[in-house]
């Protein structure tokens, strides 16, 4: 791939991407909230609400994405798969490019369910799992790719390649991926924002106690931390499919398990 030519065949296919994510979120949202929604507090009718979100979401992902793919090289994030689809990258593909992410991401999310279950759901029974255990399972399985799609292009493409060029910048390095010391510090920034942003959806159907932001925290970060090491290692796509994994995972298999 020519680096110095912006890579807009990748950057297309991830807008596209995005918008399918995005969709694919929204049957889940409409039962999750459905009480919420029920109460006729929308600021518009809900069908314009939905249109306006989701033209609001291409424009914002748009950014990310567009700013994300200018970062990533200088940060040395790598898109392995999608540089040789699309541009006859030479570097051959190892055989486990897809299975190691898939069985990472489900290892992560099996013991942070195991964590969850054992842990924090007997200490807080206002966890809304019965809600999305009652949830038709496609609804749960296209939500999946607004983690695996959507938020790795925000958290690794993004702002993961954003910090770790700042870093670099900061300290003058000039290797090609940034040092086990820099990636650490940004990766541990990054789950911790990472794990933010779930915040303010916990906060509409439970209390923040200091036990919810342990386990908002320790749950969200603990995954992030694990898709930003294969993101370094294995490249964007790796991340992509460990995302996907794990929340397949956790909302689609977890909610199976549980017993309201």
């Amino acid at each position: 791939m020519d680096r110095s030519r912006y890579p807009w065949k990748i950057f297309w296919l991830l807008l596209f991407g995005s918008v399918v994510g995005v969709a694919g979120l929204l049957p889940y949202l409409l039962t999750l909230f459905r009480k919420i929604l029920s109460g006729g507090s929308l600021p518009m009718p809900l069908p314009v609400l939905i249109t306006v979100q989701i033209m609001q979401n291409i424009i914002l992902f748009a950014g990310f994405i567009s700013l994300g793919l200018l970062l990533a090289p200088k940060a040395g994030i790598e898109m392995p798969v999608l540089e040789r689809w699309f541009y006859g990258r030479a570097t051959p593909l190892s055989k486990n490019a897809a299975r190691l992410p898939l069985l990472a991401g489900v290892a992560v999310a099996a013991l942070l369910l195991v964590i969850f279950y054992a842990f924090f759901l007997p200490r807080i029974p206002e966890w809304p799992m019965g809600v999305e255990a009652a949830m038709p399972i496609w609804k749960r399985v296209l939500a999946c790719l607004y983690g695996a799609i959507n938020e790795e292009i925000v958290a690794r493409l993004f702002a993961l390649s954003l910090f770790l060029w700042l870093l670099r910048r900061i300290t003058r390095a000039q290797t090609p991926q940034a040092s086990p010391v820099i990636f650490w510090i940004a990766n541990v920034i990054i789950a911790g924002l990472f794990a933010a942003g779930h915040v303010p959806a916990a906060k509409i159907f439970l209390p923040l106690t200091p036990l919810v932001w342990a386990a908002i925290f320790s749950i969200n970060g603990g995954a992030s931390l694990a898709f930003g090491y294969l993101c370094w290692k294995r490249g964007f796509e790796a991340a992509i499919l460990a995302h996907f994994s794990a929340d397949f995972t956790l909302h689609v298999i977890g909610p199976m398990f549980f017993r309201g």
